[in-house]
């Protein structure tokens, strides 16, 4: 017994002794190894991979855009410090481990474990390291801090694996460590230097010698360098050992081809991932989608839509039917199938788990063909939709697409202010007998529009209640009031519904053929007359909205109130027109509209703008007939205008400082302004508007104009002005200034 107690004593002598990182022995060596890998070590590795696999999970490739070639996203990436840290120690003292272990993000863990064991297990004696397991400790230091964006710790820990263990049979993978994060702190010129001698090296392990070409590659990206991204992607595929690593290269290379217009290899690298058998089926999808993308740039082939429609079919390719169905809407597009495109691209737009991106660019395009077709309504409300489902409202195309729309809104307030006034005027030109037969029509309309809508209410409100009623009678047992069965007919309650409800509508009719024919109808509308009329005998007031004087007592009626009407309708029809003109290059539609604007009014103060514009539309047309003609009227009624001379002299450059340029006069205009002479600065402006009429000086003219009238005649005058410049103005900087004072003078 006594000896046994004896090898006990002994045995945990040695263990107490192999403790210590003092001694440099055979025993010490081995137990702090043994300790450091299988036991701290491999759970920091565990919880590295687990951070690892989490942002994997998360991170969203934008394949719209060159993905990056490495899969993270360093603003993410970055971790707040954790509650835990941010308390007292005595608070910390008083938790146990554990629950201060679950406040730890994964890359955090293995951090600690990291820390953990260079702190208990480092056997740094003379200088060296005689633990051989340390090394792993910081290079797993180096990479969860990394990974939480923290670059400068982070590289510490590289270097002093690389300047201590150098012969260490890690140390490759830490070189490549090391270069990620000089990328990462803008040092790309040092991490390339460090890699050209890092690829000198005789032997290299594969995967470290992928890792250093992907590296490389990052290098170069942040130098604009595609050549030597190419090349280093090239070598990194060549010497692949990780699937994953190699489809994204190939799928990078063929995105970066295709940026170069070498339509061919980028064609070739996509269909590599696609004959790839160990590929993720992501980018398998996605580089159909890409072969498809280069379709479009090169012309469609017959076989393209088809594939499209292969791969809508397939069950494993739900998750990305948004993106397949707007591909597939783009090329029928292309091929002028317009109708079926937009049915697609609803279809992309209604697909289960469809991304926001893509539903914008769904909508988007779905805009755009409404907005060729210059349907500007529909086309306004699918651009609505993008700014809805848009996440970065900055962006370039957002921005882009914000301004089209405002542009939009112009033209529908335009075309609305036009009809609005061409109807006005319509109605003005007739004789009071027309006038009255008009507004007469009109009120017969709008009360048979309001007895439909009540009627249909109604039918409604009896329907619901009747399947309430229904329902009811089906829970409670109740003596059969009819032949069993469920036909219409067989029920009693029902028929009578019916009945009630076909003579509420139609009236009561003959049984006879055809029954429902226009001569039978006047029965239900004479009936409505009588009711109509019966309810006025009765003594009901009759409302105003259907008394004809209403309608004739709100037209304009004096001088004033006419010329205003047709100052507003020709300003609105000149308006629109150069927005169809500047901003949508629309020139059928301005030379339309403004055509129109000369056939109403031959002698409007606006004719020598429309005239010039009219020959810059139908030169852009290429039609120079109607160009010459157009000229031809501004240079023989118009002589001595800027128009003229720009016309005569087009290739003539007249100094900017000159006060016969729109910029020049506007430069004097303002100095008078400053002088205080505001009454001689409206005078000055009312002249140039005149002579300058289109040009992009006017809306600064106006709002100088208000400024001075502000000066001279008050508050009142200012919002008017203000008002005038907002409708019609509204997509210019000026315009939006307007609107701005407006609403803090309100």
């Amino acid at each position: 017994m006594v000896k046994n107690y004896s090898f006990l004593f002994i045995g945990l002598a040695l263990l107490v002794f192999s403790c210590s990182t003092k001694k440099d022995t055979f025993v010490n060596r081995k137990y702090h190894a043994m300790t450091t890998e299988y036991n701290i070590l491999y759970n920091g590795e565990i919880a590295f991979q687990a951070g690892l696999n989490e942002i994997n999970e998360k991170y969203q490739d934008n394949y719209w855009e060159i993905l990056p070639i490495e899969p993270l996203n360093v603003d993410e990436g970055k971790i707040d410090i954790p509650d835990y840290k941010k308390k007292s120690k005595k608070s910390n003292k008083n938790k146990k481990k554990k629950e201060v272990d679950k406040n730890l993000t994964s890359f955090e863990l293995a951090e600690e474990k990291a820390v953990k064991a260079v702190q208990k297990h480092s056997m740094n004696i003379g200088g060296k390291e005689k633990n051989s397991r340390i090394d792993e400790a910081y290079l797993l230091l180096g990479k969860s801090r990394y990974y939480t964006s923290r670059f400068v710790p982070a590289m510490e820990a590289f270097n002093y694996v690389i300047k201590n263990y150098p012969e260490a049979s890690l140390i490759d993978e830490t070189i490549v460590w090391k270069a990620k994060a000089d990328i990462r702190m803008q040092n790309e010129d040092v991490a390339i230097a460090d890699l050209e001698e890092f690829l000198e090296k005789d032997q290299i392990d594969q995967a470290n010698l992928e890792d250093a070409y992907i590296t490389m590659a990052m290098a170069y990206t942040q130098i604009d360098s595609t050549e030597m991204i190419i090349r280093s992607l090239h070598s990194a595929v060549d010497e692949s050992k990780n699937p994953t690593k190699k489809a994204r290269n190939l799928f990078i290379l063929g995105q970066l081809y295709r940026e170069e217009n070498d339509l061919n290899n980028s064609q070739t690298a996509f269909q590599e991932i696609i004959d790839f058998r160990k590929a993720p089926y992501d980018y398998k999808v996605h580089a159909e989608i890409e072969k498809v993308k280069n379709f479009q740039l090169g012309g469609v082939p017959e076989e393209a839509i088809p594939q499209l429609e292969k791969l809508i079919k397939i069950r494993e390719n739900r998750p990305y039917l948004d993106e397949l169905y707007y591909h597939l809407a783009l090329l029928q597009n292309k091929n002028g199938d317009q109708d079926i495109a937009l049915e697609n691209y609803q279809n992309s737009v209604h697909a289960k788990n469809a991304k926001n991106f893509q539903k914008g660019l769904s909508y988007e395009a779905s805009g755009d063909i409404y907005f060729d077709d210059t349907d500007y309504a529909t086309a306004s409300s699918f651009y609505d939709s993008v700014l809805q489902v848009s996440g970065n409202i900055d962006s370039k195309r957002i921005r882009k697409l914000k301004r089209k729309k405002q542009g939009l809104e112009s033209v529908l307030v335009f075309e609305e202010v036009i009809r609005r006034n061409d109807s006005i005027w319509n109605v003005l030109a007739m004789d009071k007998e027309e006038q009255f037969e008009y507004f007469t029509a009109y009120i017969e309309n709008l009360k048979r529009e309001e007895q439909e809508a009540k009627e249909k209410a109604e039918f409604l409100e009896d329907l619901k209640k009747y399947e309430e009623t229904g329902l009811a009678s089906a829970q409670t047992p109740v003596k059969a009031s009819h032949k069993n069965g469920d036909w219409y007919f067989y029920s009693s309650q029902t028929v009578s519904f019916g009945s009630q409800e076909f003579k509420r509508i139609w009236g009561s009719r003959k049984l006879t053929d055809n029954w429902r024919w226009s001569d039978n109808t006047r029965l239900r509308d004479e009936e409505l007359i009588v009711v109509s009329t019966a309810a006025a005998e009765g003594g009901d007031e009759l409302p105003e909205k259907y008394k004809v004087d209403y309608y004739v007592n709100q037209l304009p009626s004096t001088l004033n109130e006419i010329d205003s009407i047709s100052n507003l309708r020709s300003s609105t029809y000149y308006q629109l027109g150069l927005i169809y003109k500047e901003q949508f290059k629309e020139y059928e539609l301005a030379a339309e509209t403004l055509e129109t604007l000369i056939e109403i009014f031959p002698e409007d103060k606006l004719v020598l703008g429309t005239n010039y514009h009219l020959f810059r539309i139908y030169e852009a047309m290429g039609n120079q007939e109607k160009a010459d003609y157009y000229s031809g009227i501004v240079v023989r009624r118009f002589p001595n205008s800027v128009f003229a001379q720009m016309i005569i002299n087009p290739d003539e450059v007249i100094d900017s400082t000159s006060d016969k340029t729109p910029e020049g006069s506007y430069r004097e205009i303002y100095y008078t302004y400053k002088s205080g002479d505001y009454l001689q600065t409206i005078y000055d402006i009312s002249k140039a508007l005149r002579t300058f009429e289109g040009t992009p000086i006017v809306p600064k003219l106006e709002l100088l104009k208000a400024y001075a009238l502000a000066k001279t005649k008050g508050k009142k005058a200012f919002m008017n002005a203000l008002d005038y410049i907002v409708l019609n103005y509204s997509n210019t900087e000026e315009g939006k200034k307007a609107k701005e004072l407006m609403s803090k003078l309100k």
